[in-house]
């Protein structure tokens, strides 16, 4: 079972680099830890730069230069996927209330028997 995990965790981790796609930086990009400008700095990377891009998620992507991985900002990269657009939150209308009176008729009785007068009441 052991051989099997380490036969298998050498087949799937080299297809990491595998799936990387080369593509240069088009200005200086700093690479980070984690997709965070507060993550520790792992390198700077010159304008230019060929570096293997991995995976480009929001405003951050995952690359290697120099065999070093880490998070650079995806405006630094030439081709990678413009931050898709922050819709607007929805506007919530809400319904108005409706103050009417309670079923049924609101006036004087109309009628015959069970009123005023009516055996004595």
């Amino acid at each position: 079972m052991r051989k099997i995990l380490i036969a298998a965790a050498i087949t799937f981790g080299g297809a990491a680099p595998a799936l990387a796609e080369p593509t240069v930086t088009t200005s200086v990009a700093i690479m980070h830890r984690a997709p965070r400008p507060e993550s520790r700095v792992l390198q700077e990377i010159p304008p230019n730069a060929q570096i293997d891009l991995i995976n480009c998620t929001g405003e951050w992507c995952y690359a290697s230069w120099r065999k070093i991985y880490g998070y650079i900002p995806a405006f630094t990269v030439q081709g990678a996927p413009a931050p898709a657009a922050v819709a607007p939150a929805p506007v919530i209308v809400e319904r108005p209330v409706v103050v009417a009176p309670a079923w049924g008729w609101g006036g004087p009785y109309v009628g015959v028997g069970w009123g005023w007068g009516w055996h004595g009441w």
